[in-house]
């Protein structure tokens, strides 16, 4: 048994190593990344002020599909993006139009923003040149999601509820924004950090005075593995 298990490592290792010195093939690759970009939101309610960084983040685990010896390959996976938005404009429910609307502070605050959270799948198409580890990417495609959560954050004057003090409250289960996503991707860069962008197709809100609003995504990624 052991002899068997030797043998086998020493095939496996055997196979990494030629084709790691295939000049022919490239190797399947960039698997887990990680993004970190701004939303830039189009579009907005009137007088809205927003922060000229929107912070946001995604997780991504991709399997990569070398097309047999060319320099391209196809990748699909599934992954999380959190967006946000910081604003002088809540996110609430107006009892007289019974509707979802964006409506100016007038208190002063410490922090307020909306947060997106998506899961979501990504399909692309990617060429990268054989200079490991110097290697320029040029990655393209699509990507669907589905919003699992969506919430407002709001710490500073009080009011909304009339108590006299500061407050600190969160708001879930919020309506009048799409659950499904799609739009599309692309990243550039040389090693393993390049520039992404994402342009939504869909309608992030509906039915309020924020229906035309949709975020432009744009920052860096980084390729783990």
């Amino acid at each position: 048994m052991k002899r068997i298990l030797i043998a086998f490592v020493l095939i496996v290792m055997m196979g990494n190593l030629s084709f790691a010195n295939d000049p022919i093939r490239l190797r399947p690759s960039e698997r887990f990344l990680l993004e970190l970009f701004t939303d830039i939101w189009q579009d907005e309610p009137e007088n809205m002020d927003m922060n000229t960084i929107n912070r946001g983040v995604g997780i991504y685990f991709l399997q990569d599909f070398v097309l047999g010896t060319s320099n391209f390959s196809f990748a699909t996976g599934l992954g999380f993006a959190s967006h946000n938005l910081y604003s002088d404009h809540y996110y609430l429910f107006d009892p007289e139009t019974e509707t979802y609307n964006f409506e100016a502070i007038q208190a002063d605050y410490d922090k307020n923003k909306l947060s997106l959270n998506y899961i979501d799948v990504p399909v692309e198409i990617r060429f990268r040149t054989r200079t490991l580890p110097h290697t320029f990417r040029l990655h393209a495609g699509i990507k669907g999601g589905y919003m699992i959560q969506a919430h407002t954050k709001y710490e500073g004057g009080d009011e909304i509820f009339q108590h006299g003090n500061d407050i600190k409250f969160k708001e879930h289960n919020l309506d009048q924004i799409e659950r499904f996503r799609f739009g599309i991707t692309g990243r550039i860069g040389y090693g393993r950090v390049t520039l992404n962008a994402f342009m939504p197709l869909t309608d992030v809100f509906y039915d309020n005075n924020a229906e035309d609003m949709r975020p432009i995504s744009v920052g860096l990624t980084f390729i783990l593995f």
